[in-house]
């Protein structure tokens, strides 16, 4: 399977989701109001929102750059750049279920496509030790974060990810 061509829709997507909730900031639904208006909503004064709008054409871009506008294979040194916006969605997890206490499906449906982005290039690259490890340690990483309730599943497969990915590579070399 070719995943490229997904990739590059799934990262248009992204982009519109991001500027879906850019425009969004002018919403007041329950849960999205108590997110976007808590002190917790921006980073040195950046709403967490432009992250989103910077972040998917970024993604979108590298991916047609990457690919030859999605003629060509997915590149296995995506998967660090995507993992760098997992490690944020793990922060968002933690600002929304812990510290806010809100569950907003507009944020999730940003996560949750960052995480098939990182999906498809470990599935196009499964050959590569490291997309093996990775995938073994985020699963080893959630069972053990599960006793920590959600968000400690999500920082543990994070950790554990990250972990698998660097010592599959290290080891390999």
């Amino acid at each position: 399977m070719k995943a490229a061509p997904i990739f590059v829709f799934l990262s248009a997507v992204g982009v519109a989701e991001a500027f879906y909730h850019a425009w969004q900031e002018n919403a007041f639904t329950t849960n999205w109001f108590t997110v976007s208006f808590s002190p917790y909503a921006s980073f040195l004064g950046v709403p967490y929102w432009v992250l989103g709008i910077v972040w998917f054409p970024l993604i979108l871009v590298v991916g047609l750059w990457t690919t030859r506008l999605g003629r060509a294979n997915l590149m296995p040194q995506l998967l660090i750049l995507l993992a760098v916006g997992n490690i944020v969605t793990g922060y968002f997890w933690y600002l929304d279920l812990v510290v806010i206490n809100a569950f907003t499906p507009t944020y999730v449906g940003l996560y949750v496509t960052n995480y098939a982005l990182t999906g498809l290039v470990v599935a196009e690259n499964w050959g590569h030790r490291e997309m093996r490890e990775f995938t073994v340690w985020t699963i080893i990483g959630m069972a053990i974060g599960a006793f920590f309730g959600a968000f400690g599943a999500a920082a543990f497969g994070l950790a554990g990810g990250i972990f698998g990915a660097v010592g599959g590579y290290t080891s390999g070399k």
